[in-house]
């Protein structure tokens, strides 16, 4: 493999050498988000909704002289800083006159507003009312089809063994379908279906054809009623304690990106089918105050139990959606979720405040296995969580924070403050205390566990900007654990540091290195390996990706990354990747391609790494053991057709292949997922049809 990894460094040297300045290169750093949260999650992230946003505000683009802070996070792309920033400038010297202003906003560097500007617009403020005949004509609406397989039979969809052996009921296509209506930002409703690979279709228990419908209908307007949203949707509340259910980052190499942001309420239109409600949502507002308020009932899927007097219980939320098998099926909407909540919210003169409530009941009660890390996990029958948050500004200081308690009084709290040194240099700085008796159900704070629970730590984070294209991030974190986790059976403490660096010396090349290490406890065994005791393996993680534009329409990207464990055991654990990828771009069309080589020793050591997929999709593939994967991606315009009352049809097409080889092993996969063979290939298909 390192002959391989020297073989691509070598072409992409020589590309570069050929690149000259034509346009912008795309931000990296937005992948190392998406491999983040798959990292820490271990699972494939469901939730397109920043994709969304971003298709959404290419038509519809943002006014800058009418939005608010939370609206602007749908652009994914600014840290608190620079929005604080902007809404202070505009509030200092009134509307914008020209999208040129940008400039003298601080913070606002030419990157940033190259990566805004396809998305917003500078025009009066215009006011939200419309005829209610143009929101329901005059919009747009699309149609997606989107269609996935892998070829290769795994053992689910042999025929089994025997009559009591567990096999997938369905087919091995997985087809996700989406229809939405959109009017400017105005009006948007729509419904999703998806079935996954292995669910049956129109027939046994999907005897309704799709395993998941979602329907979302969400409007706006000006008055008291600010927006109202029916069916399916998402809440956000402070900084994610008590309720958060966004697309929500954590640590990177964007070390200002560490204060939630995000609407209160939007409409849900993904995948996944948990983490989001089912009912009515409304948004009020008054001057100053603001409040939301939202009411829900769903069915979930929960793995079912039996207590010790024999009555119904379970004892974990089933948060995959898959219902393949029967005893998938069996869990599937058998237990029923009561849930209700809102905040108030006061905006004044460079400060907000915020008080947030939410309370569920449940069909069954919770009662989780008796394990001694579940002590003190959520039981019974419902919960209820109320929450106070606040930001401040002064000058260059921005601070915030959320303070929590549950039902049971056990308090949480989460504070934040970033400070603008000049305008090369900027900190930021977190801390979080979250004991293990705190519950809470839809949340997602900034913390190193996947949800906000038995932690305390401490975040700081320095960026410099030197000019010449040249940034330097760089953080520490230091956590404790004060009671037992999964596969810890002991307090714990961790830590981990970063340090980051991007060039990008001309419009046509960009570079970024970053090295990380980071030191967390396992379960492992002495020296003489005859007691238990808690290890604490270093992880290094070394990674170079560097994006070069050849001509207007081509670019070229190099990715290599290094791994290296040592502590949890005798030897040293190694992994590493390189790879090679290139985009090519006509008005209607596209062509993308890649190859990654990649050898670890163990899952240990494993590669998270963000590839192009289809539009929406998320492909986030981890590399483990060793082997060749490569993949090839088409888009095109398959037609547009106008027709005499002015209407537009718009179809377009996508097809990616992927494969990957596995030398030396003689299956892929484990349990029902298990590919006999060195191989495994997997063939997209997307069509999505646009008309007004």
């Amino acid at each position: 493999m390192i002959p391989g990894l020297i073989l691509l460094i070598f072409f992409h040297i020589v590309f570069l050498l050929s690149a000259s300045a034509q346009t912008e290169t795309e931000n990296q750093s937005g992948e190392e988000l998406w491999e983040n949260l798959a990292e820490k999650n271990d699972a494939e992230p469901e939730n397109d909704e920043a994709a969304l946003d971003l298709q959404d505000l290419a038509v519809h683009r943002l006014n800058l002289n009418g939005v608010n802070a939370e609206e602007l996070s749908r652009l994914h792309m600014l840290n608190p800083l620079q929005v604080r920033n902007f809404i202070s400038y505009r509030s200092l010297l009134g509307p914008l006159i020209s999208i040129h202003e940008l400039q003298a906003v601080p913070g606002w560097d030419l990157e940033t507003i190259h990566d805004v500007l396809p998305y917003v617009v500078v025009r009066r403020d215009e006011s939200l009312y419309s005829a209610l005949r143009e929101r329901w004509n005059k919009g747009e609406s699309s149609l997606l089809f989107r269609a996935s397989q892998t070829l290769e039979k795994s053992k689910g969809f042999l025929p089994p063994v025997t009559s009591t052996a567990s096999f997938y009921e369905g087919s091995a296509q997985k087809i996700f379908l989406r229809y939405t209506y959109h009017f400017q930002q105005l009006l948007l409703y729509g419904f999703t279906a998806e079935k996954d690979a292995g669910e049956p279709f129109l027939r046994s228990a999907q005897r309704y054809g799709f395993d998941f419908y979602s329907f979302h209908f969400f409007m706006r307007q000006n008055g008291l009623l600010r927006a109202v949203a029916l069916g399916d949707f998402a809440v956000n509340f402070g900084q994610g304690l008590i309720q958060w259910q966004g697309l929500a980052f954590s640590k990177s190499s964007q070390v200002l990106s560490i204060r939630r942001e995000g609407e209160s309420i939007r409409p849900y239109r993904s995948a996944g089918e948990y983490n989001f409600h089912r009912g009515i949502a409304v948004s009020l507002q008054r001057g100053r105050w603001q409040s939301n308020l939202f009411l829900s009932y769903q069915y979930l899927s929960v793995h079912a139990a039996k207590d010790s007097t024999d009555q119904d219980v379970f004892s974990s939320f089933q948060e995959s959606g898959y219902h393949r098998t029967a005893s998938e099926e069996a869990n599937r909407n058998n237990a029923g979720q009561f849930s209700a909540g809102g905040n108030l919210r006061y905006s004044g003169a460079g400060f907000q405040l915020g008080i947030n409530a939410v309370h569920f009941i449940f069909s069954r009660s919770l009662q989780k296995a008796e394990r001694p890390y579940a002590l003190y996990a959520l039981k019974g029958k419902s919960l209820t969580d109320i929450s106070v948050d606040y930001s401040y500004s002064f000058h260059n200081l921005y601070l915030f924070g959320e303070m929590a308690k549950d039902i049971a009084g056990k308090m949480a709290t989460i504070q934040g403050a970033l400070l603008s040194v000049d305008e090369r240099i900027s900190l930021s700085f977190l801390y979080r205390n979250i004991p293990a008796a705190f519950h809470s159900l839809y949340s997602n704070a900034f913390t190193e566990s996947s949800k906000p629970v038995n932690e305390e730590g401490f975040f700081s984070g320095l960026q410099i900007k030197f000019g010449n294209g040249l940034l330097l991030n760089a953080y520490h974190d230091r956590y404790s654990f004060p009671w037992l986790r999964y596969r810890v059976d002991a307090p714990s403490s961790g830590r981990d540091w970063l340090i980051g660096l991007e060039y990008g010396p001309s419009k046509s090349w960009k570079v970024s290195i970053i090295y990380k290490n980071s030191m967390k406890p396992v379960n492992g065994q002495d020296q003489d390996g005859q007691m238990p005791q808690l290890v604490y393996p270093v992880r290094q993680r070394w990674r170079m990706v560097s994006e070069s534009q050849i001509s207007r329409s081509l670019t070229f990207r190099f990715r290599a990354e290094l791994v290296r464990i040592t502590g949890a055991k005798k030897t040293v654990d190694h992994g590493f990747l390189g790879s090679l990828g290139l985009r090519f771009a006509r008005p209607h069309s596209s062509f993308t391609g890649g190859i990654e080589m990649f050898e670890t020793d163990d899952y240990a050591s494993r590669i998270y790494m963000y590839e192009p997929d289809l539009l929406y999709a998320i492909s986030l593939p981890v590399f483990y053991g060793r082997g060749l994967h490569y993949f090839v991606g088409l888009q095109g315009d398959a037609g547009r057709l106008r027709f005499l009352h002015g209407g537009r049809i718009h179809i377009t097409g996508w097809l990616k292949w992927e494969q990957g080889f596995y030398p030396g092993v003689v299956s892929i996969g484990s349990g029902l997922d298990e590919i006999m063979g060195n191989h495994r290939s997997m063939l997209k298909i997307q069509w999505m049809v646009l008309w007004r």
